[in-house]
Parts: C-alpha cells; structure tokens; sequence
C-alpha cells in the first residue's frame, strides 16, 4: 500500500489546492507513480470539482475523476443527518485504496472549508487522516503575517502561529499523526523574514516547517478571461490576449484627458459601451508607445460603439485589445468584476507551470520521499521523470540560448517561464520597443533579466558579416553587401552569435519554416567530425517510458553511411538524457527473414554502426513490433539483447519516421518532443510552428543540456 499525506488549509484561502499540485508534479520526478485524493469533493458548474479536474488535466493523471473525488459535502451533510456517516468513510477508504494500490505515493487534499459545513470540516479532516493513515500537511496563509515593519511590537507571524496551533490542537485531540507545516502566500518581500520567525514555533510544538512560498502576481491577480467568464461576457475583440493579468479595476467616468491621465498600465477599464470619446482614447492608448496601456475594456449596459468607431477602435488596436460587453450597468458591473476571485485552471499553462516552480524552489520534498516505499528504479524512464530531470540538468550547469523571434507572444511567455524557474539565461532578437510592447500586452514582468539585442542596429552586425564571409567556402564567398544583409535577418544572428561563442545555442521555428532555421547552421556551424550529415530525433513521451526516434524531420532518404550516421548520433544523444540506448535499425523485415533493396540498405547501415561502435547494442533490420514487443521479439529474434526492449528507434527514410512519430503522438496521446537536432558542432534547434510553450520550454531546456555536453 502505498504512503500518503494529507493537504488540508488552516482556514480558507490557503492555496492548498495549488500546493497539492505543485507536490505531486515535484515527486514524480522521483517516484514512478504518485497519486492523487480528494476524498470530499465540491460540484462546480459543471458537476465536477473544480481542483480535482485541474489535477487531472494539468498533470494527466490516469484515474477517473471519479475515483479520485468518490464523495461530495452533500452527501457528507446528508450522512450526518441520518445516521450513516460510519458507512460513508467506508466508502472513502475503499476509493482511496483502489488508488493507493497502484501508486508509491498518494496525495490527498482536504476539504475546502466552504458553505455551510466548514465548522465541521476540521472534524471531517481528521477522521479521513486517521482512516486513511495520512499524516496531516498543514498549509497556513502567509498573508496573515503582519507587524513587517521595524516599529511594530509584534510577532511577524503571531495570528498565523495562533492559526496553526489552534487547528494542530484540534488534530492531535483526535489522535492524528502530524507531518508538518507550509506557509504558503508569504509577502515575496518577507519571504525569508516569515520562515525564520516562524520555524522555531512551529519546532516547539513538534511541527517540521517544510518550506514558506511566496505570493506572486501571476496567481493572485486575475485574468481578463475569469473577468469575461464570471460575467458571461460577449468578448469583441482580443480573444489572443484574453490570459493578460489585471493589475487594476477602473471605472472611466471622466474626460478622456483625465482618464488617461488616472488610469495606470495594465488595468482593466469598465466604461458605458456609448462612450465613443474614452473607448478612442484608450484604443489610442493601447496602440501608443507613449501611454500605459490599459489591459483590456469592459463595455456596460449591452451597449458598444456605432459601426465606424469600432472600426476604429479595431483598427488602432489591431484586434488584440481585449474587448468586452456586458449587459449590466457601469456601477453593478464595477462591483462584480471586485467580486471574481482568480483561480487555476488546466489550460493557463504559464501558471500552471509557476506553481511547479513555486513549489519546487521553496519546499523541502525530501521527508516526503524518505516516507513512501521507493522501488529499485527501472531502467525505464516515465515522461514526468524524463522532463523534470532535464529540466533540473539544465538549471545545474545554465547556459545562454538565443531565441531570434523575439516578437511571438508564445517566446515571450516561454521566456518568463525559463527565466523565472532558473533554468537557462536568454537573449531574444528583435526591435526592443515593439517587444517591450508586445511584454507589456502580454502582462509579462522580466525584471531586467532578459536581454533584447536588434541586430539591425547592434555594433555586433559588422562583425558577424565579416566572419560569415570568412566562414563561407571560396567558391561561395558573398559579396559584403549581401552578408551585410544577412546579419539583420535574426535566425542569421542568431546562429552566428552561437557560432561566435555569444550564446551557447539557439532555438527557432515558431513562426520560422524548419529550413530557414536551418540553414545558416548547415553553412557554417556544420557538423561534428566524424558526420556526414545533421539529423534529428524526437523524445516520444509514452505514458510508461520515453524512447528516442530519428531521423523524422530532416533527410528524405539516407544512405546507408547516413542512417549509420543518424543511428550513433540518437543513441548518443538518448545517452545524454538518461536513456540506454537500444538501437533498432527499422524495416520491413526482422533479421534475415527479408530481401531488396531497402532492406539491404538498413543490413549493411547496421553492419557499419557495430563496426564503428562495437559496445553499442543495436539490432537490424528488425520490424517495430519486434523491437518494442517482449512477446513478438520471442517469436521473431529470439535471443536479442535488443529485440522487445528497445528505446532508441531509427527510421530508414523521412516517409515512414515522419508518418509513424505522428502516428504514435495521436493514437497514444504521446508527447513528442523535438525535432531535436544532432550532429552540428554546436546546438541549433528547430520548433513546430504550431508549438506551445511548454514544447518552446522543452526544447530550450535540451538545447541547454546539449551545450553543457558539446
């Protein structure tokens, strides 16, 4: 049976839901199944609860929304009623066991202290921990820590200790075991200050203190979407920005000289929907450099601009000025919009992310670990394990990536991301006033630790174009005029700044096509000694393990030496994230059981890859359900060390590698990962150009990883 603990709040408004989260995401990077447990539930509008779905998809857990919330507050207030609360913790223990059964490690969240049976809800806590055996996790606000200041006589955390103890007495006079205490919301200012003055209470009671979290902007303060949800908003315009934080509420009641004046960046401004004259000046506002921006429009009373007007608004603004209508007066509208509290959901990726972030830099998971039942590890490495550990690579040895489409609001969101969980340092190329503005839209905060270089204008785009005529075979050696030119293209700087040892790699293609993000690298980084050609791999995240593909993206229809070639470099490459490399050579055919052409080609690609590396283990040619099917691998290659367990897969042409990584990515709802370049003398990347941010974040995580080993 696997450990547990269980989350619960010291009063409402703790983040424990958020905390839960962060938990589970930070133990899966050790543990190979963690688990999650709500065992009381509340319904939102859509019958479900709310935190339990953003468990689920944010973090993709396997089990059933059911499973993981088996009872709602009404049936507990029901049980009590009439007698049948005994049978309804049954009921509790037999769902919590279905899931602790297939896990190491189980986290359970509390009850949310909401409506009315939150003065029952300590009760109701501690007999779940006692029938379940989940020592309780306290989460205390950190908000209720006051007297910061050098003249106040108090303790800075004095009503949280009170809080604390109070719930820990309630606890403990129903035999709980306690596991210990996080603060959670502290004033990022305080950070250190609030554990420090915390911690040796929380000792004396016999409370470990297992981190303090600080509160942040991103998670405190709402979104325009929540605003236009709560309110059942007709949303006009600015659906791409609708995730922009709201740093102010503001009612324009006044000449559009003086709302300008009043109204800071980043506010949302709740304006009668006939107000031609404000809704120009703050469309104007939106579009000028000059003035705060506002973050977006409430239009009240069911009323918008006549048709020239909005196209003007439109206009200035490009669409991107999120822009709402509302059916209710300026006044209720101002109050309700106060009244929507931010929440997370699965879909704000960026969010989502800091709070894995928030958790891993701020709490101690290692009591946590010491508790659960740890299995020898498998040489099989799960997805979650996969990129939490490449991201903990990455953050240990930081390297500078340059990222040239420093205008895609998906870069820039990235961006704050990698830089904001430490993992590598960044350079983003562009005209830095519209990227200043295009952060500002966006709601993003960088706190000087982005570097934004225009190589149209930078001293640097003399120097390269020397060096790119320098670097260019005689035969093909550029006029000035056109290296020049190629200097102000960003993926030509870019490249040429890794060249040059600026910046340790680069990553593009989100807006860019794959060969324009190419090709400077194949002119003059080029391949490593000992390649005679690039190539690529992608990391195929399965739901069990991650295997290596290549090449997928880049060559047509590879030689023998060339297939050889990608071979070594994926099994290489699966090296240096953690993967054993076991290489099939793919065909059509399994070991002498076939003849022709393609597969003579896969044969003699297999004979070069032993004899160049003879400690390799790779089998060829050999078909996909033997590589991977313990069974079929009997069968068909018995005797292979290979066969059944292979991870790293190599495709004999772009046709079926490209074809079956997709395959696989859809009807396995894999991750894929890449493509990941290989065989360049220095690491260049290349995005999908429908890529997310996760996948940007991913790839600049590898790219990182491949300029430590390079």
């Amino acid at each position: 049976m696997a450990s547990s603990i269980l989350v619960t709040a010291t009063q409402r408004g703790s983040g424990k839901s958020t905390l839960a989260l962060g938990l589970v995401h930070l133990l899966e990077s050790t543990l190979s199944r963690v688990g999650y447990f709500k065992p009381i539930g509340q319904r939102g509008m859509d019958g479900t609860d709310p935190d339990v779905r953003l468990m689920k998809d944010a973090l993709g857990l396997e089990f059933s929304l059911e499973e993981m919330v088996p009872v709602t507050m009404d049936q507990v207030q029901e049980a009590l009623s009439n007698g049948t609360y005994d049978h309804l913790l049954d009921t509790i223990l037999e769902a919590y066991e279905k899931i602790a059964s297939k896990c190491d490690f189980v986290v359970c969240e509390g009850t949310d202290y909401f409506g009315a049976m939150s003065a029952f809800e300590f009760d109701i806590n501690a007999d779940i921990s006692k029938n379940l055996g989940s020592p309780v996790l306290l989460v205390a606000n950190g908000d209720n820590c006051v007297g910061l200041t050098d003249d106040c006589e108090c303790g800075p955390c004095d009503q949280m200790i009170q809080n604390i103890t109070m719930v820990k007495e309630s606890f403990d006079a129903k035999g709980c075991e306690m596991f210990g205490a996080v603060i959670n919301r502290a004033d990022p200012k305080y950070v250190k200050t609030i554990h420090d003055a915390a911690e040796p209470s929380l000792r004396k009671m016999g409370l470990k203190l297992l981190g303090t979290v600080p509160r942040t902007d991103m998670l405190s303060k709402l979104r325009i979407e929540e605003v236009a949800a709560a309110l059942n908003a007709e949303v006009i315009a600015g659906q791409d920005r609708l995730n922009v934080i709201v740093q102010e509420v503001a009612v324009a009641a006044m000449s559009v000289e003086n709302v300008l004046e009043r109204i800071p960046r980043g506010t949302l401004v709740v304006v009668p929907g006939d107000r031609d004259d404000v809704l120009l000046g703050l469309a104007g506002a939106f579009a000028s450099p000059a003035i705060p921006a506002p973050a977006g429009i409430i239009m009240t009373g069911g009323l918008e601009p006549g048709k020239n007007v909005k196209h003007v608004v439109l206009d200035l603004t490009g669409g991107h000025m999120p822009l709402l209508k509302v059916q209710t007066g300026t006044y209720e509208t101002a109050i309700l919009v106060n009244q929507v509290k931010p929440s997370l959901q699965a879909h704000q990726k960026m969010r989502v992310e800091l709070v894995k972030t928030l958790v891993e830099s701020n709490i101690d998971v290692e009591p946590l670990i010491a508790r659960a039942s740890v299995q020898p590890r498998s040489r099989r490495v799960t997805p979650k394990q996969f990129i939490h550990r490449m991201m903990d690579i990455a953050r240990r040895d930081k390297k500078h990536i340059v990222l040239p489409e420093g205008h895609e609001p998906r870069i820039l969101r990235a961006a704050q991301v990698l830089l904001e969980r430490g993992i590598v340092n960044l350079t983003i190329l562009g005209n830095e006033d519209e990227i200043q503005r295009e952060i500002s839209r966006q709601g993003l905060k960088f706190n000087g630790d982005l570097q934004i270089i225009n190589p149209a204008t930078s001293e640097l785009r003399e120097r390269f174009a020397k060096r790119y005529i320098e670097l260019r075979s005689p035969k093909k050696t550029p006029t000035w005029e056109l290296s020049y030119d190629l200097m102000n293209d960003t993926t030509y700087f870019s490249t040429m700044m890794v060249q040059e040892g600026l910046a340790d790699g680069m990553v593009s293609g989100s807006i860019t096509t794959t060969a324009a993000t190419l090709r400077p690298a194949l002119e003059f980084v080029k391949t490593k000694e000992g390649y005679s050609i690039a190539s690529s791999v992608f990391f195929m995240c399965l739901p069990e393990q991650v295997l290596v593909y290549g090449d997928c993206a880049v060559n047509p229809n590879p030689t023998a030496q060339q297939l050889a070639d990608i071979a070594i470099a994926s099994a290489e490459t699966a090296q240096s994230f953690d993967i054993e490399p076991y290489v099939a050579m793919l065909s059509y055919s399994t070991g002498s059981s076939g003849s022709g052409s393609d597969v003579d080609k896969v044969r003699e690609a297999t004979a070069i890859v032993k004899e160049r590396n003879p400690d390799l283990l790779v089998e060829g040619p050999i078909q996909y359900d033997a590589a991977i099917d313990p069974t079929v691998a009997k069968a068909k290659l018995p005797g292979s060390r290979v066969a059944g367990a292979a991870t790293v897969f190599i495709f004999p042409d772009l046709n079926s590698g490209n074809n079956t990584y997709k395959a696989v990515q859809r009807a396995a709802k894999a991750i894929a990962i890449g493509p990941v370049m290989q065989g360049l003398r220095k690491p260049v990347n290349d995005l999908s150009r429908g890529c997310s941010i996760p996948d940007i974040i991913n790839t600049v995580a590898i790219t990182a990883i491949q300029a430590q080993r390079s």
